[in-house]
């Protein structure tokens, strides 16, 4: 066995993780992305209907919102540590005001409701996206 100078590090393997800045998921580009998915998925909804691409619209805008908040929420939770009960409060208020949103879009503003659904999940294709492009280490 090899002793190794003290304050060297051992080389790095290929199966090695990476660690680092680059190997963390990026929020702001998630947002970025999240805009760029909403707004393929909003021209494509004119194919369908004009009602259904408004209900995409307003679909991913208040999910663009509520992922917006919930990313200030954690980070206000991690790095600044702060009181954990004002937070929880601070969610669940956001929370019934985002289903009460969601119920004023499609109960009084008859949005497209598979239309707001499909908006509603433009989040989902944007964390997937951000997460095949970090593993392939773009």
């Amino acid at each position: 066995m090899t002793e190794r100078p003290s304050g060297s590090e051992p080389p790095a393997s290929e199966d090695a993780p990476e660690s680092g800045p680059e190997a963390e998921i990026s929020i702001r580009r998630i947002q970025i992305l999240n805009l760029g998915v909403l707004a393929v998925f909003f021209a494509a909804g004119f194919l369908v209907s004009v009602r259904f691409a408004l209900g995409v619209l307003a679909g991913g805008v208040l999910m663009a919102a509520n992922f917006r908040v919930i990313a200030g929420v954690v980070r206000s939770v991690l790095l600044d540590q702060t009181s954990g009960v004002l937070n929880a409060g601070f969610y669940w208020v956001k929370f019934l005001a985002l289903m009460g949103l969601i119920g004023a879009l499609v109960l009084w503003f008859r949005v497209d409701v598979f239309g707001c659904l499909l908006g509603l999940s433009t989040i989902l294709v944007a964390i997937t996206l951000e997460a095949v492009l970090r593993l392939s280490g773009r």
